[in-house]
């Protein structure tokens, strides 16, 4: 009888890696955007408030994290080189686990902003994962 080796799908540095890409991804852009916004001088919790009224400005921020969590979910499937969509999931299911927190302790996010954010997380990771795994499947030209 031959015992077959299971394989582990779960790798720790691709998913490290997939959470630092979407994470310091959404926070240096966010900086930067803030910084654009802001200006040099200090805010208040007036100007924050600002922020969260302005629906154009909270799509755009929506976007770009969503775009550094599709950006995490391909390094995650990138690097494990094993299954794909478990470890493109992964970051997803932090991300969205983050959100749910935000939802919980943030009062004055717009929950449109949040629900979108919650629900397309992780299959915007997971459209990432599916990219790293076409990319390996393609043929070399």
């Amino acid at each position: 009888m031959v015992e077959q080796k299971s394989e582990r799908k779960f790798h720790f540095l691709g998913v490290l890696l997939g959470v630092a890409v979407d994470n310091l991804g959404t926070l240096f852009t966010s900086a930067i955007i803030g910084t654009l916004y802001f200006g040099s001088g200090p805010v208040n919790e007036q100007d924050v408030n600002a922020v969260y009224s302005n629906a154009a400005l909270l799509l755009l921020l929506l976007l770009i994290g969503l775009f550094w969590s599709f950006l995490g979910g391909f390094v995650a499937a990138k690097v494990a080189k094993r299954a794909e969509y478990f470890n493109a999931a992964c970051i997803g299911v932090i991300g969205a686990a983050i959100g749910f927190d935000s939802m919980l302790t943030n009062d004055g996010i717009p929950l449109w902003y949040e629900l979108v954010g919650f629900f397309a997380i992780v299959p915007i990771s997971l459209l990432g994962g599916y990219l790293a795994l076409k990319r390996k499947k393609a043929p070399l030209k």
